[in-house]
């Protein structure tokens, strides 16, 4: 049986003091070994929220209450120094605004580099030498950095995947991605799964896969879990939740989602 990397039990956070309500509502699940957990819901359902809070990267006014237990410890109860020193290397995040999570003065290659040097120790020379393999791995290649060696400078698909190689450079146990390949073609998009796929396969990499993809989280999620203004609405396995959802919300959602799919294939045959 697998072993619990993450456990989170009764999450719920508030922006502050003049939230009208809680932005995550006593949220709890717990991710295992090689485990896929996909997260689905509409814009401002919380589920950004509920990431950045796992990570421990929401803003100090917010009020978070519950348990993220990592290694055996609270990770709501550690200072900031204590919670640098796991970002990156033991949970790690793929943020849904890649270019503003980037040094736009950073050359690429080092921004992948960093996180070898400051949690493994890697010696610069031989850290931007992997960040290279890093980097060619989801096909940012060195001629890219040629023409365009800073993060301003690329497109948002090549900032998402440098943030992508960035996030996989220390081997975390725990990924975090937050809509990761929104902005890929399909093609690169099924590229960056199979890379994710194989870590967990190679090394247990336990995954949150939070998407408005109703297609991609049924093909690569081995659990699903709906948020809906901050709740948890609906859980379970991948043909239950979307094969026949329990909630009106869920059923909401995958009837557009096929409605979606019905009218592609008409275009497509017509």
């Amino acid at each position: 049986m697998s072993m619990p990397l993450l456990k989170i039990e009764g999450l719920s956070v508030e922006h502050g003091p003049g939230s009208k309500s809680p932005a995550v509502k006593d949220v709890s699940f717990t991710l295992n070994e090689g485990m896929t957990i996909g997260i689905i819901g509409e814009s401002g359902a919380g589920k950004s929220t509920m990431a950045l809070a796992i990570a421990g990267l929401l803003e100090r006014s917010a009020n978070v209450d519950g348990q993220v237990i990592y290694d055996g410890r609270n990770l709501l109860m550690l200072s900031e120094k204590e919670m640098c020193g796991i970002r990156g290397s033991g949970i790690s995040m793929i943020f849904q605004d890649p270019r503003s999570s980037l040094d736009p003065s950073m050359r690429v290659v080092d921004q992948v580099a960093e996180p070898l040097r400051f949690h493994l120790g890697v010696k610069p020379k031989e850290a931007r030498v992997q960040a290279r393999r890093l980097l060619a791995d989801v096909k940012v290649t060195d001629d890219v950095f040629a023409v365009a060696p800073r993060a301003h400078q690329l497109s948002g698909g090549l900032c998402q995947r440098v943030m992508i190689a960035a996030a996989l450079a220390c081997n975390p146990k725990v990924l975090i991605a937050d809509e990761p390949t929104s902005s890929l073609d399909l093609t690169l998009q099924a590229q960056i799964i199979e890379l994710l796929q194989e870590r967990q396969k190679a090394s247990g990499l336990g995954l949150i896969f939070i998407t408005h993809d109703l297609a991609l989280v049924s093909k690569i999620a081995d659990r699903i879990m709906v948020m809906n203004e901050g709740a948890i609405v609906e859980e379970g396995g991948v043909d239950a939740v979307i094969g026949n959802p329990a909630s009106s919300y869920t059923a909401g959602l995958v009837s557009v989602w096929t409605g979606s799919v019905r009218k592609g294939k008409e275009i497509a045959s017509s």
